[in-house]
């Protein structure tokens, strides 16, 4: 699975590549920390990391060099949150992959002190919101 998804950042436009590249890497040394410290769990779940990779290749795959940075980092379950911001304006799209396949992920969108959930999560949805985040 790994390397199906390294497979797409390697055979991404050049111009595009250094997004989806680092945003991939960075899911990617998620699963390399420790699995715990005294604050929680610090390695995604498999479920987690299948969702938010699946989201992540698929976006790319719609919006190509479009495609933004995202930072990443786990939550204490081993939830997965990707998070995209641009400034100005303060501008954020965060996508929530939680660590058990029972519970819904999300997408949080803000603009200023306008803020929104959306709870269906497609790769669509997220490419919509994406788009809305680097026209702002």
């Amino acid at each position: 699975m790994y390397l199906s998804f390294m497979t797409v950042a390697q055979s991404a436009k050049p111009s595009s590549s250094n997004n989806i590249t680092v945003t991939l890497k960075r899911l990617v040394a998620l699963l390399e920390e420790d699995e715990t410290d005294e604050y929680g769990i610090l390695q995604p779940s498999q479920s987690a990391f299948k969702l938010a990779m699946r989201l992540v290749v698929d976006a790319y795959d719609t919006m190509g060099d479009r495609f933004p940075k995202a930072s990443v980092s786990t939550d204490e379950q081993g939830g997965i949150r990707l998070t995209w911001s641009k400034q100005p304006p303060e501008c954020e799209v965060r996508l929530v992959c939680p660590a058990s396949a029972e519970q819904q992920a999300y997408l949080y969108h803000e603009l200023g002190d306008n803020y929104a959930v959306e709870r269906d999560v497609t790769a669509s949805i997220l490419v919509q919101w994406l788009e809305w985040l680097n026209q702002a």
